[in-house]
């Protein structure tokens, strides 16, 4: 129940997401008599694509929930190791991700680090 609970939260996340990516982000701040326009907030692109990426991922931990309850209520061994499969599916792709920024941030602290030893 605790999968659908954060499959539902997900889902709601990436409405709201969706609806602040909509909403203007221009705002015009004054200062010393001069207007500046600052852009806040993510582009449109980048939130498609992260609740594209979250859309699958959270597939993968609704299907765990559903045939896991459906397995365990109805003491059907073929649709609880279905549900864990695709428990083991949802961990590789987070493992894949997380090896991923991992990958990112080495790569941004090696440049940082040399840009600073030039300097």
């Amino acid at each position: 129940s605790w999968t659908m609970v954060i499959v539902i939260t997900a889902v709601i996340g990436y409405v709201v997401a969706i609806i602040k990516a909509f909403m203007p982000k221009t705002q015009v701040v004054q200062s010393e008599g001069f207007g500046v326009s600052l852009s806040t907030g993510q582009g449109i692109g980048s939130v498609i694509f992260g609740i594209i990426i979250g859309l699958l991922i959270n597939y993968f931990l609704y299907q765990f929930a559903n045939l896991t309850k459906k397995g365990v209520n109805g003491m059907s061994q073929t649709d609880l190791n279905a549900g864990f499969y695709n428990l083991k599916i949802y961990f590789v792709i987070i493992s894949v991700l997380v090896i991923i920024v991992l990958a990112f941030v080495l790569l941004f602290l090696l440049t940082a680090g040399a840009n600073a030893a030039t300097k």
